[in-house]
């Protein structure tokens, strides 16, 4: 009988990184794109499945991001994203699921969670960024989000269809000035 004894962990570490690489973003540490319409589809599936359960899928834009950059410059526009990012993450629940879905748009996935509880929780977000400038380089770089917000619902299609109504909850949100939040209900 003859029996061999190898080492695996350097490769399962590395099975992991290329994990956390493939569903991450690198410079938030929350879910990337793919990797929360994942979460959506899955989430969607479940309402499908179970019934009677409610989800709320919110989209975030940072305001005027691009004068952040141009006045301050990129290296100041990450800082601003990361803090974010950070205090995104303090205000959720373990089980919901934040992303980072492009530029300075994040998006938020939130299980078992009615419209009411979502939009007391945008609102709380809204204001803690608000009031809370960034500090990059000595100087404090002010900072507010739009959101947009609308039911993930079993009737939904796809996810994509919840998508699009925060998507345009969110561009409700800019145009009515900005530091807002907007919901738009799941018969639109």
């Amino acid at each position: 009988m003859v029996g061999t004894n190898t080492d695996i962990s350097e490769r399962k570490r590395m099975e992991q990184e290329l994990r956390e690489m493939a569903t991450t973003d690198y410079l938030t540490g929350l879910a990337n794109r793919r990797h929360f319409l994942g979460r959506v589809t899955e989430e969607l599936a479940r309402l499908k499945r179970d019934g009677g359960q409610q989800a709320v899928v919110m989209l975030l834009d940072l305001d005027y991001f691009k004068t952040v950059n141009d006045t301050y410059g990129h290296s100041a526009g990450d800082a601003v994203i990361r803090r974010f990012a950070q205090l995104m993450r303090d205000c959720l629940r373990k089980m919901d699921v934040p992303g980072r879905v492009g530029g300075e748009e994040f998006s938020v996935l939130l299980p078992d969670t009615d419209i009411d509880a979502a939009l007391h929780l945008a609102q709380r977000l809204r204001t803690i960024v608000a009031e809370a400038p960034v500090q990059f380089n000595h100087q404090q770089i002010p900072v507010t989000v739009s959101i947009g917000l609308t039911l993930l619902t079993r009737t939904d299609a796809s996810p994509d269809a919840a998508l699009h109504r925060a998507d345009l909850a969110l561009y409700r949100a800019k145009d009515g000035g900005r530091n807002r939040v907007e919901v738009l209900s799941a018969g639109v």
